[in-house]
């Protein structure tokens, strides 16, 4: 019998409509919340105004081209209601399996409306610290919920809002015995410290007594208003700011004071990191750098050796190309389900495509068993349903080709929308694929 696959997608997003996350609300703050749920479709409906989008239209439309969006929508899986499954647990287990995916890593949404309250982990104007670490702790407890639905196969991303340093270490031991499986951080909160800071040291060493990765995820940064300009501005930020607590953690001596502590880049591409390793690299050995080597034991490619992960969202073939210099055990595939930018519905022909040439050990790193690994899935028991759903190993094996793999029935998966032949990869590249 041929091998089936354990895959396993290390990102993808979930949260209700944002009014029902009112359950989750703590009885002190509904009449709060009520307020915000009008506060927030007010500012709704003047994004749509400003950026010239219809009254219903969702964050999707000022996101993306009006071309991208009518391939996406006008797909059978949205017909079906698949896109439902961004709420509806048993949706998305249909969704998923149909994908071949067993188990994946969910982190909060916001392109469906449905994004946790009060700009917990995306932008929200005249939010305060103090409402974003109640939104996150409202988020968590949805999530947790969400992941009890089916139990083993999803890895909940919780967020964490660390203005309260003490808070935030009693939010992570919570998050650990909730079952949760990630702490998140934001990026680009202008009234955060920078992540060197040794003020966050208690924090870090609450996720190594827990064992819980760090992930930074992009998108949960400053936008620059809602003109097209502002937001061709913001898309291109949303990857600086994601990235930049790398360097932060490596120059800071975090990942010298805490060995055990891991981190993971989730969804902001993964072809920077070798030009980025080796700039940092350079710094590190210049001689222009007093005493950085007395105080850092390990190069940053070190330290990103050791220490480090890249959740390498609809990863592309010329990614997947350089992964020797990424690491191959650096390497965690998501499919990013259900966004439009992401590999579903043809996540097994955008997988094939991205996997020119890898061998078999290649493709189990990089789909299952470093996902496994960092987020705490149990290979074994997660065997039978790959037995049930998996696609074959062996398809997607095969001799690296100099051209990209060509489906023309999923076309979409692979950027071929309405005739623009990099549609894809050129969103990919915005958004960090």
């Amino acid at each position: 019998m041929s091998e089936r696959l354990i895959l396993i997608s290390a990102d993808g997003h979930a949260g209700p409509p944002v009014a029902d996350f009112r359950p989750y609300v703590e009885a002190d703050r509904l009449d709060e919340f009520d307020g915000f749920v009008v506060a927030r479709e007010a500012w709704r409906v003047e994004r749509n105004r400003s950026m010239d989008l219809p009254d219903d239209g969702e964050l999707v439309h000022a996101l993306f081209g009006e071309a991208m969006v009518d391939a996406y929508t006008g797909q059978e899986a949205i017909a079906r209601g698949g896109l439902l499954g961004v709420h509806d647990s048993d949706v998305r287990n249909r969704e998923l399996e149909g994908e071949g995916i067993v188990a994946e890593v969910l982190f909060a949404d916001f392109q469906n409306s449905n994004e946790p309250p009060w700009g917990a982990a995306f932008p929200f104007p005249d939010s305060t610290p103090e409402l974003r670490q109640a939104g996150a702790r409202i988020f968590n407890r949805w999530l947790a919920d969400f992941c009890g639905r089916l139990p083993g196969r999803r890895a909940g991303v919780a967020i964490v809002q660390p203005h309260d340093i003490d808070a935030a270490v009693r939010d992570v031991h919570w998050i650990k015995q909730a079952g949760l499986a990630s702490v998140m951080l934001p990026t680009g909160d202008l009234g955060l410290a920078s992540y060197h800071d040794p003020r966050f040291d208690p924090l870090w060493a609450a996720c190594v007594e827990t064992g819980l990765p760090v992930t930074f995820h992009s998108g949960g940064t400053p936008w620059e208003g809602y003109g097209p300009h502002a937001m061709w501005v913001t898309k291109v930020e949303f990857m600086w700011w994601a990235r930049r607590p790398l360097w932060e953690l490596i120059f800071g001596g975090v990942f010298e004071r805490f060995p055990d502590l891991r981190v993971v880049f989730t969804e902001q591409g993964a072809d920077w990191i070798p030009s980025m390793l080796e700039r940092l690299d350079e710094q590190y050995h210049s001689p222009f750098e007093r005493g950085i080597t007395d105080h850092l034991s390990l190069s940053p490619s070190g330290y990103w050796a050791r220490n480090c992960y890249v959740g390498a969202s609809f990863m592309s073939r010329a990614e997947c190309a350089i992964r020797d210099r990424i690491g191959v055990d650096r390497i965690l595939w998501g499919a990013d389900y259900p966004h439009i930018e992401g590999t579903w519905p043809h996540s097994q022909a955008a997988l094939l495509d991205a996997c020119n040439g890898c061998t078999a050990d290649e493709i189990r790193l990089m789909t299952s068993e470093t996902t496994a690994a960092v987020y705490g899935f149990d290979l074994a028991a997660l065997r039978p349903h790959a037995e049930r759903v998996g696609p074959e190993l062996a398809s997607l094996v095969t001799p690296e080709t100099p051209a990209p793999v060509t489906y023309p029935e999923v076309d979409y998966a692979l950027g071929k929308v309405s005739g623009m032949e990099s549609g894809r990869r050129l969103m990919a590249s915005m958004l960090g694929g």
